[in-house]
């Protein structure tokens, strides 16, 4: 099996590279990656998600999204709702307010990929997701069973 140790390595820097600049394109809009991302998924699903939905998305714990949750409402970019299907759960959704913020996260996310995919052909993106699902997948598989300890951020 070949061996490239030079992949991770890019992909690595890649990775911080494309968190640190659009970690700085954000911070001109007055958001951290984290809530930048939450206003991202809800603006892509106008009738709201569930609070473990938010949870499992970001990939972090419970109290860490809570926590975010909590400045997004209290900047009033979402609100909660009782779930209409489960009146324990907490819906989340943009408010009315929130909303114009959140596309521009979404408009400014849309304009960085199409920046970075600019010029790459359609088999070389299909070649490059299909290797970086396997990576992925490979790494997951590595992980111990029970990684509830573990939060993270990521870039888009």
């Amino acid at each position: 099996m070949p061996s490239n140790p030079n992949l991770l390595r890019i992909v690595g820097r890649v990775a911080r590279e494309l968190s640190t600049g659009f970690d700085a394109q954000l911070k001109s809009l007055g958001l951290t990656s984290a809530r930048a991302r939450v206003l991202l998924l809800l603006v892509r699903s106008p009738e709201g998600v569930s609070q473990a939905a938010v949870t499992e998305f970001l990939g972090v714990e419970h109290p860490t999204a809570v926590r975010i949750l909590d400045g997004l409402e209290g900047l009033g970019h979402i609100r909660r709702e009782p779930a209409p299907h489960d009146r324990r759960a907490k819906l989340i959704v943009l408010t009315k307010a929130g909303r114009p913020l959140a596309e521009e996260v979404g408009v400014l996310t849309d304009r960085l990929n199409a920046q970075l995919m600019e010029g790459l052909s359609a088999s070389d993106l299909a070649t490059t997701n299909r290797i970086l699902a396997v990576l992925l997948d490979r790494i997951l598989a590595l992980k111990p069973l029970n990684d509830d300890e573990t939060e993270g951020e990521s870039a888009p």
